[in-house]
Formats: structure tokens, sequence, C-alpha cells
């Protein structure tokens, strides 16, 4: 023993036979790193593009939080946040029904059994190809029987979907942001392989690209946390607080994009020309390989979801 560590294998000595309260004490302090890193390491994430990643690779790594765990560690306050405006966002709904409901029409007027029949109807003719490609699924482990449940089955919920989105998009946009980080986690490798492939005459290696781009999904993710957060507040007319959330979600909105052009510049140290031309052509590809993530996303979310 040297102090309370082993000197061959780094075990700290430490007693076990305690309260479960201090096991969860420290579940907590590991996950959420309580003990100062995760704050300080979002305080630079948000204020000092692509300086995360230089301290990374130089191998002052021991004061940061690594760049996966802050990654998971923001996707979790973000799943919480989406939780939070969803209930509140039902709650609202809810109310709006209520209201309805006290001024629902007389029957034998056009609301009711009769018009979800025409909406149903409006959904098979609008998204015909959708439903058309549902009906059509077959796995071949399955027999005839096992894949007409299947079939049947995919099609209810894209309907479901379908319907959902077409009366209410704002809600099922929501319900969808609890699913982003999956997409990021999924996106990241080949928006760095994009990356390496554009900037290779810096010849930098492919994981540094790769951690640059956990930062800036972190950052990403942890704007898009901020940007709900202040929506929220932007309907409050309370002492002006409405107004100033719409301004700081425009200047949330502008540093986004100024951020992710100097962390770009700043870590792979390019003049302003070589900066702006990499970060351009870096957008384009971004956008196009987001949009096509995007729309295979969409697709698996409207069917499976």
């Amino acid at each position: 023993m040297q102090g309370s560590y082993c000197a061959l294998c780094g075990q700290q000595d430490k007693e076990v036979l305690r309260p479960f309260i201090f096991f969860l004490q420290e579940v907590l302090r590991v996950v959420f790193e309580l003990d100062g890193r995760a704050y300080k390491t979002t305080l630079r994430l948000l204020t000092r593009p692509g300086f995360l990643t230089r301290e990374y690779f130089v191998g002052r790594r021991v004061s940061y939080t690594p760049p996966l765990r802050l990654f998971l560690i923001i996707s979790i306050g973000f799943f919480l946040i989406v939780s939070v405006v969803s209930t509140l966002r039902s709650l609202q709904d809810t109310m709006g029904e209520a209201v309805a409901t006290q001024e629902a029409p007389a029957p034998g007027e056009a609301e009711g059994p009769a018009a979800e029949f025409t909406e149903v109807s409006e959904i098979d003719e609008d998204f015909a190809d959708v439903l058309e490609f549902t009906s059509s699924v077959t796995l071949p482990f399955l027999d005839e029987q096992g894949n007409y449940n299947l079939q049947l089955l995919l099609t209810a919920q894209v309907r479901s979907n379908l319907e959902e989105l077409t009366s209410d998009p704002r809600d099922f946009i929501v319900e969808s942001l609890e699913y982003v980080t999956f997409f990021m986690l999924f996106m990241m490798p080949i928006l760095a392989l994009l990356q390496q492939i554009i900037l290779v005459l810096c010849r930098r290696y492919y994981v540094e690209h790769l951690v640059l781009t956990v930062h800036n999904h972190a950052f990403l993710l942890l704007m898009i946390f901020i940007t709900m957060v202040l929506g929220i507040f932007e309907n409050v007319t309370l002492a002006y607080i409405g107004v100033v959330a719409e301004w700081l979600s425009a200047i949330s909105a502008l540093w986004i994009f100024v951020y992710l052009f100097l962390s770009l510049k700043r870590y792979f140290q390019l003049g302003w020309f070589t900066a702006t031309l990499a970060f351009s052509i870096t957008s384009i590809l971004y956008t196009i390989a987001l949009a096509a993530g995007m729309f295979l996303f969409g697709m698996l979310f409207v069917i499976f979801a």
C-alpha cells in the first residue's frame, strides 16, 4: 500500500460493508462526476470551441470528463427535459380537449365517427406508398400466417403514427426527440469520416476527427437542451421573461454555427480562408448525410415507434 491505493494493481483500500445509501452516493458521483469535473468540462464545452479535444490529445485528460461519457451525461439531461416538455404539452392538450368537449357539436353533425373514417381514408390516400410497403414486409423465418400478422401489426402502427403526425406534428416531433441520441451515435462515426476525407491534407488520425465530432455533438445536444428550456419561458409575459428567452434562443442558434466553425479552425490550426472553405464543404456534406440519415431514421421511427 502507498497511501490508500495498492502500488501494484491500483485498487483503492475502501470499506464496502456500508449502508446502501453510501453505494447510491458513489454511483451518482461516478456517473455524473459530482466531484466538479462535469461542471468544469461543461463550461469549457460551451465557451471554448475545440479546447476539450486539444486537451484530450495533449494528455491533459484527468481534469475533464471523457468525451463519450460527457455525451451520455448530457443525453440523460436531454431525456429529462424532453420528458418534462412532453408532460407539459400533454397537460396542455388535456385542458384543450376538456374545453373542446364542452363545445362538442350536437349529434348528427359532421364530427365524430364519420370524420374519423374520412381522416383514415385521407391517411390511406396520402401515404399509400408507405402503407403499401408495410403491407408487403415479410421475414424469411416466419410462416405465411406469421408474416400476415406482422404486416397487420406494422400497418396499424404506421397508420396510428401518421394520424398523430398529421393531427399534431409538434407533439410527434417532441416525442421523436427522445431517440435523437441514438441517431447521433449512429451518425457520428460517419460524419467524422467525411471530415477526415475533406481535411485529408491535414494528415490527422481518424480518432482525432472522431473525438472532435463527439465533443461537437455533445455541444449541439446541450444547446438543443438549453433552447428547449428557453422555449418553455418564451410565452411568459411576466417581467419581459418571454422577450429575454426569445433573444437568448436567437443568440444560442447563432452561437451553434460560430462554435462549429471555430472548433474546426482552432483544432486543426487552419487559416481563415481554408477554415471557411473546409467548413462550407463540410457543412454541405454534413447536411446531405444528415438529411439521408434523418429520412431513414424518420421512416424507421414512423414504422416502429
